[in-house]
């Protein structure tokens, strides 16, 4: 009996986590099962538990369960395996970020069989074609996975394996969200869109992010994948293209959501890209960017292509902080006129904030707002500060004792301070976000965006 494999993650925004999606079509081109639950958490929405998801996933009859786990929401995934514990007698394992990062701590976590330390293309497909009920492998026969057995105990952190040329492999397997509930795509919570009532796609065009920001997890994986040129990846030009139109025929979206973090990163790739995709696909989209990167000639031929919304992290307006504390190193007048030139080509404009972060001010954080108030973006999302382990900003919260004990059950809440210092009380960075969201992220402001959106939207809606 071949194996199948469950996969699980959990969510309280989007139902779509591409790296699942990756590591289906592998498993599917070489005839291995697989399926998804979702454990969704949605404001609005009835909520699941890990009861409710443990009792889905064993229903589905897997011999191997693969959790995907954020560090934001690994509390959440341990409390179903601890539902799982004494009724599943498969392979439980976990991946995704915090898995790369933390493999100690998910490896202390009673239940869970191994770790992937990397991508899991490979090392998953390797285990579903070798487990037998009992063992899974010879375990130096796979790479990237940290076992729980006296070979390769838990504390050893195993070389991760990373995907050389991506299109080796199968592109975005979209069925397995389909099939997750016997929903059609466009009635599932896809994307940044789907509040607004858009059906988008999200996809990406290749993996990593150059950047070092001292708060962001990539620059603790990009050190553990081996150095940049293993962490950054490219499809081609025209494989992009291919897989993108193969989605669009299959799926007919109103919108394509580019989730790469950095879309302009080569611009002359960028410039080749946008022109084919123009007249081979057509459909408006969105990216993320670093605003610092943007040109008037590459504006200008985003804009031409289809562009309609960028997403951009301002994080600070305080310039001196931004730079000093952050690695972001972009001056004030470099956004204001990005914003200025997005402006321009009426491309709409949404920016990231966060407050509370170490070392921060009660004059840097009145700098966010004023800042955002010169550049005017068509919304604003704030965020509090998380200090993400591994990371060089997180390091020093601890190590400078500002942190906060946990929120009760649950280790990570974008909504409650992290830190709480006597320059910077926790009160005052709840009061400072609620005062930006309601400036920059009220209702009228989102469903005035989400309106025009919508009307963009309208006239790529299927016949």
């Amino acid at each position: 009996m071949k194996n199948k494999v469950v996969f699980c993650f959990y969510t309280n925004d989007h139902e779509v986590n591409l790296g699942i999606a990756f590591i289906s079509a592998l498993l599917k081109r070489n005839d291995i099962e697989s399926e998804l639950v979702i454990y969704r958490e949605i404001k609005g929405k009835q909520m699941d538990t890990p009861e409710i998801i443990a009792s889905r996933i064993l229903e589905k009859n897997p011999q191997i369960i693969a959790f995907s786990a954020m560090t934001f929401n690994w509390g959440h995934i341990r409390k179903v395996i601890s539902a799982l514990r004494d009724n599943f007698n498969g392979l439980i394992l976990v991946g995704g970020y915090h898995a790369i990062i933390s493999p100690d701590e998910i490896m202390a976590e009673p239940g869970v069989d191994g770790v992937c330390s990397g991508e899991g293309e490979i090392p998953l497909l390797k285990i579903a074609r070798a487990y037998n009920g009992k063992n899974p492998v010879n375990y130096d026969e796979i790479e990237g996975i940290i076992f729980r057995n006296d070979k390769c105990p838990a504390e050893s952190h195993k070389t991760p394996w990373v995907i050389g040329n991506l299109e080796d492999f199968p592109y975005l397997d979209y069925e397995i969200f389909i099939h997750e509930n016997n929903l059609d795509l466009r009635h599932k919570h896809l994307g940044a869109l789907s509040p607004a009532g858009i059906f988008s796609l999200p996809v990406i065009i290749g993996r990593g992010c150059p950047y070092k920001c001292t708060y962001c997890c990539n620059s603790v994986v990009m050190e553990r994948f081996g150095g940049i040129k293993k962490f950054i990846r490219r499809y081609s030009v025209d494989n992009a293209i291919s897989n993108i139109r193969k989605l669009a025929s299959n799926y007919r979206p109103q919108f394509i959501e580019f989730f790469d973090e950095t879309f302009t990163r080569s611009k002359s790739w960028a410039k080749e890209f946008c022109q084919i995709y123009k007249n081979e696909i057509g459909l408006p989209f969105t990216i993320m960017n670093r605003i610092d990167t943007l040109d008037e000639e590459t504006v200008s031929m985003l804009a031409e292509s289809g562009l309609k919304l960028l997403f951009f992290g301002l994080e600070s307006g305080d310039e001196d902080y931004r730079i000093r504390h952050l690695n972001r190193r972009m001056s004030n007048k470099t956004i204001i006129s990005g914003a200025k030139l997005l402006k321009k080509y009426d491309i709409m404009i949404l920016t990231f904030n966060m407050f509370g972060m170490p070392f921060e001010t009660k004059e840097s954080m009145q700098k966010t707002l004023e800042l955002n108030d010169i550049i005017q973006p068509d919304a604003a999302f704030g965020f509090i500060y998380q200090p993400l382990p591994g990371t060089k900003l997180g390091n020093i919260a601890y190590e400078n004792n500002m942190t906060l004990p946990p929120p009760e059950g649950d280790m990570w809440d974008f909504h409650s301070p992290a830190l709480d210092t006597p320059e910077l009380p926790a009160t005052y960075v709840k009061e400072k976000l609620e005062e930006f969201r309601s400036k920059f992220s009220n209702t009228r402001v989102v469903n005035d965006l989400y309106g025009r959106l919508r009307e963009i939207a309208s006239d790529h809606s299927p016949q």
